[in-house]
């Protein structure tokens, strides 16, 4: 038996990363796997970058990854590839779309966002009268992760949507284990906003084929958003007071505008 932590969406905030492997070491896990978007949002994509590659066994490509590398657009992807070093740029230029493992034989498919691009939101996951179209179409093979013939999973794990969830649908799970940074998971105790970052923890057999007990679940954990946001303001990242807005209040900056204004002036 064996304990797996599944990591998302920590987007360069070092003091929140901190936080979660604190407390993963705290319970006793054996492995840790990110879902990506390791960059982009906060202050130290390069410091996050170190940290996750030397604590995760396996890590998936993110969007972020993808523009803040690959592919950027506007001048926070730019600052984010500019602060990576290139052997960093290079390990995250081939990171895989997806992974697939065996946990109590149950065939587990770890990926950022759906098994057609790491960029699609998966619908938002409302609970609608398409949910069992859109929750099916999850555990997909395609060209796109470059699994067609294979043998789908059992339970799906995917991040991106920053939004906590464990669905059952008679043999299959699909589970997105929310965002270590920037999640909207923020409760007021005493007058006092307090953030939380969330995770998944599997609990069974790992690389086993043979069906056993497994559990998972959702842990939530504290970070002081609030030193996260004075590293951001008092950096030179581009955008930073927006930047720097989200992280104190939880409320969401669309980079959104900043793509179509990035386009408009390519496009003269």
């Amino acid at each position: 038996m064996g304990k797996i932590a599944i990591i998302s969406d920590i987007h360069g905030n070092l003091t929140a990363l901190n936080a979660v492997l604190d407390d993963i070491k705290s319970r006793g896990v054996d492995k840790i796997m990110c879902l990506g978007d390791m960059i982009v949002k906060c202050s130290s994509p390069k410091e996050c970058v170190d940290k996750i590659l030397k604590s995760c066994e396996v890590v998936v490509k993110g969007n972020c990854e993808e523009r803040g590398v690959e592919d950027p657009r506007i001048d926070e992807h730019i600052w984010n590839r500019e602060k990576l070093t290139q052997k960093q740029r290079e390990i995250i230029s081939n990171l895989p779309l997806s992974y697939d493992f065996y946990i109590s034989g149950y065939k587990v498919r770890i990926m950022h966002a759906s098994p057609r691009s790491i960029h699609q939101k998966s619908f938002f996951w409302n609970f609608d009268s398409e949910f069992d179209e859109h929750f099916n179409f999850m555990f997909e093979n395609t060209e796109y992760l470059g699994n067609i013939g294979q043998e789908t999973p059992d339970i799906v794990i995917f991040g991106h949507i920053h939004r906590p969830f464990i669905v059952r649908r008679k043999d299959r799970v699909l589970i997105n284990p929310g965002a270590v940074s920037n999640a909207s998971d923020i409760l007021k105790i005493d007058e006092e906003d307090v953030f939380y970052g969330s995770y998944l923890i599997l609990d069974g057999d790992i690389g086993s084929k043979k069906k056993s007990r497994l559990s998972y679940k959702i842990i939530k954990f504290t970070y002081n958003n609030v030193i996260e946001a004075n590293k951001i303001i008092n950096s030179d990242m581009p955008n930073k007071e927006q930047a720097y807005e989200e992280m104190m209040t939880g409320k969401y900056f669309s980079r959104l505008k900043l793509h179509l204004e990035a386009e408009k002036k390519r496009n003269g």
